[in-house]
């Protein structure tokens, strides 16, 4: 990913509304080794069911607000797959994040897009873990650029999918 500025990360989130506090970006953001992660995750220490999302979409930052619902019980003995990164992980390390669709109508407000996701917002650990491989599989290497790749188009989707269609953005996003 290519680095972004602390302004381009605030200026790209689709789906803020007046009303919304401002963006907090997490306090290692300026730590951030953007050659190693495929989107910047992170929660809001105010409320810690609100995390943001932003990724690097066809040359372009563009972010969303996800809220986290609640595990429910009814998942306690399931494995859950996040959509993200497709590791399959116990049911309270996955949780359903959604992020409401910026629209001028008020009616269209009421939608949401909603993703599994990795609870702890870190799918880049997951796709960088050495895979076991024998003897007719691809290189660690191979597996792991795919497993990125992956990663960075099924982000590019989610995000391209949350803002309305009918709702032009902001100079300078």
């Amino acid at each position: 990913m290519r680095p972004l500025t602390r302004d381009e990360v605030r200026g790209c989130i689709v789906n803020l509304y007046p009303t919304t506090a401002k963006v907090r970006l997490p306090a290692w953001f300026d730590d951030t080794r953007w050659d190693r992660i495929d989107y910047l995750a992170w929660r809001d220490t105010r409320a810690q069911q609100r995390a943001y999302l932003v990724a690097d979409v066809d040359g372009e930052a563009q972010g969303v607000l996800l809220r986290q619902n609640p595990n429910q019980a009814a998942l306690a003995s399931r494995a859950v797959m996040c959509d993200l990164c497709r590791f399959t992980r116990r049911f309270n390390e996955v949780s359903l994040f959604t992020a409401p669709r910026a629209s001028t109508d008020k009616r269209r407000r009421l939608s949401a897009v909603g993703l599994l996701l990795c609870t702890d917002l870190d799918c880049v650990r997951n796709v960088h873990r050495t895979p076991t491989t024998g003897p007719h599989d691809p290189p660690a290497e191979q597996v792991i650029e795919a497993r990125r790749s992956g990663l960075r188009a099924r982000t590019a989707d989610f995000l391209r999918s949350v803002p309305d269609a009918t709702v032009a953005r902001r100079p300078g996003r």
